[in-house]
């Protein structure tokens, strides 16, 4: 795994490079590295959501400890799980209801980077511009795994956006469920 090539990737994905998903598709290599991108972007978006309680002063009754453990640790875990999750969702919706061809561990190499997004919402306690780095980051995740399904896969444009449409309902839906559930 080299650190600048990784490195390098996020940062034309930055600047909407999607030619990122070709070369990580074909590269077996990529497969560690696209999942730790995805993790880190998980575990950033669970701190920002931690230090969105703490700014905000919403749990003033959880302890600093609890709200680490339970937002930024567990949080994080659950959202890179239920990423994964959407991932497996799509690739099934793709192989048996639209009969595309599709390889599972090119497109973990793919949606693993198109992760990224996620990592802005390290932002989201910014006072005002919060839900800005709440919202935005979902939407450009969502674009993101459009252009990195449909880098391997034969399936047509519609076909990529229902799939991934259904793989990111299950993990919204899990999300929400998780928040208005008591533990």
């Amino acid at each position: 795994m080299d650190p600048n090539l990784v490195i390098n990737r996020i940062l034309r994905l930055a600047r909407l490079d999607t030619s990122v998903f070709d070369e990580v598709r074909d590269d077996v290599n990529e497969l560690i590295p696209a999942i730790v991108v995805a993790a880190v972007s998980a575990l950033l978006a669970g701190l920002g959501a931690m230090l969105f309680y703490q700014v905000n002063d919403v749990f003033s009754s959880e302890a600093p400890d609890g709200l680490f453990l339970r937002t930024f640790i567990m949080g994080g875990i659950f959202l890179a799980l239920l990423y994964g999750v959407w991932i497996l969702i799509s690739y099934v919706f793709l192989v048996q209801v639209y009969k595309a061809s599709a390889d599972l561990q090119a497109l973990v190499r793919t949606m693993g980077y198109a992760a990224i997004p996620l990592a802005l919402s390290v932002l989201m306690f910014v006072p005002v511009l919060g839900p800005i780095f709440a919202i935005v980051p979902i939407g450009l995740l969502f674009v993101l795994s459009i252009y990195a399904t449909q880098s391997v896969t034969n399936a047509d444009s519609t076909q990529v956006v229902i799939s991934n449409l259904v793989g990111f309902a299950v993990m919204t839906g899990a999300v929400n469920f998780h928040l208005w559930t008591p533990l």
